[in-house]
């Protein structure tokens, strides 16, 4: 298969595109078919396509679009549910549901016929596809809740009607007797009516809180495989899904309620509130950080560093680092000398493994001002791992005891000699 996509790439039509029928028949096969359709229907250039993308929280290049346009690489859920429906917009038409599943039908084939060298993917994929479905149930739960509520309210003005006209008739009494029963008859349906209501309403309510769970509990699971996907090759961070809480009411809250924690003297509480933040939603540590700051909570701030580096992996720690955030407080100066407060707490408190990661990260992309920092900090760690950091190719400069240390170490360990 590598040698006819190979053979594919050698030759192009005039867009710039790999020969279709150079690809080899397959599911492959049929989803660039697909999105090739799509993107010439839209009318639009690779790099007018991937600038529109960009504007829906979509980020793509022109090259790696092509590569899902030529069957080199195959897109996401979410890459290709967006892609799909700009491309209709585009193109003067709506989007129909049917046409964005079948697209995301034809992308499931392919991650099913290459599931064993893509579970992550396949994964993405299914969860995605449970929390949609749990979203549509969750939805209809609540119009029935609704629509149940709306009935009961209908039935209990029945029944204070029936009520009220039955006491009109009871003070009135005499020849009314026939009339009387008819009234405490609707009286009691009415009755009837309101307590089968009331016990749907509440197995409703049980449902639709028992559907939040689950979709908290999806939320999760799909949280962890993009963090997996992320760690073992993604380009590119997971989407957030369309019904995710606004990012800067959350991190207000959580700075209301670590503030009231500490003066409550609730300090252990504080912690584990800044704790949970980084080991379930470490994207929301740079907004966190910078609100920390801007309320003069410097210490917070700190304690928030500390707790990334101690429960995030490596190479989370390095994408929270490169955000927006941190790099506009990097470029502070004080004294004429460069701030950098977060690269020294990960060189003190992150886990020996965890930290050579996000060495090997730096490293790879030449951030040669962090490897510096890197360098003098973590001089001060065990002198094993100092060893191992400079195998791995952080330049830690060698004082004369280190040649000491070494030799002692030498002795007793030989196959661990200071490179």
């Amino acid at each position: 298969m590598v040698r006819e996509l190979n053979a594919g790439r050698a030759k192009r039509g005039p867009d710039g595109l790999a020969v279709l029928d150079r690809l080899p028949e397959g599911p492959r096969r049929a989803l660039v078919a697909r999105l090739r359709r799509l993107r010439e229907a839209s009318g639009l250039t690779n790099e007018e396509l991937v600038e529109r993308l960009s504007a829906e929280g979509v980020t793509l290049s022109a090259s790696r679009l092509s590569k899902f346009l030529n069957g080199h690489e195959v897109p996401s859920r979410a890459q290709v549910t967006v892609l799909h429906r700009l491309c209709e917009t585009a193109g003067g038409g709506e989007p129909a549901p049917e046409a964005v599943k079948e697209t995301q039908r034809l992308l499931y084939a392919v991650l099913d016929a290459e599931r064993d060298t893509k579970p992550l993917r396949v994964r993405e994929f299914d969860l995605a596809e449970a929390r949609e479905r749990l979203e549509r149930l969750r939805v209809r739960t609540a119009a029935e809740l609704r629509a149940l509520r709306e009935e009961l309210e209908q039935e209990r003005t029945l029944r204070r009607r029936a009520e009220e006209a039955l006491d009109r008739l009871v003070t009135a009494a005499g020849d009314h007797a026939r009339e009387l029963g008819e009234i405490t008859a609707e009286r009691d349906a009415a009755r009837r009516r309101i307590v089968e209501l009331e016990e749907r309403i509440r197995q409703h309510e049980a449902l639709l809180r028992l559907h939040d769970h689950e979709a908290r509990h999806l939320a999760d699971m799909a949280e962890e495989t993009a963090r997996e996907i992320v760690r073992y090759g993604s380009p590119e961070p997971p989407k957030t899904p369309e019904h995710a809480p606004d990012p800067a009411v959350h991190v207000k809250e959580l700075v209301a309620l670590v503030e009231r924690l500490r003066d409550e003297d609730r300090d252990e509480e504080a912690d584990q509130a800044l704790r949970r933040v980084c080991e379930g939603t470490p994207d929301l540590v740079p907004d966190l950080w910078q609100a920390f700051r801007e309320e003069n909570r410097r210490l917070d701030a700190k304690r928030l560093l500390v707790y990334a580096s101690l429960y995030c992996d490596g190479v989370t720690l390095y994408r929270v680092w490169q955000t927006e955030k941190f790099r506009t407080w990097r470029s502070t100066y004080i004294n004429g000398k460069r701030v950098e407060e977060f690269v020294p707490v990960i060189a003190a408190h992150a886990p020996f493994d965890e930290l050579r990661r996000f060495v090997k990260a730096c490293r790879e992309r030449d951030e040669s001002d962090a490897l510096g920092i890197l360098a003098r900090r973590c001089r001060r760690r065990p002198f094993r791992e100092v060893l191992a950091l400079r195998s791995a190719g952080l330049r830690i400069r060698r004082p004369f005891l280190w040649r000491l240390r070494a030799a002692v170490l030498a002795s007793v360990t030989a196959p661990e000699r200071l490179p």
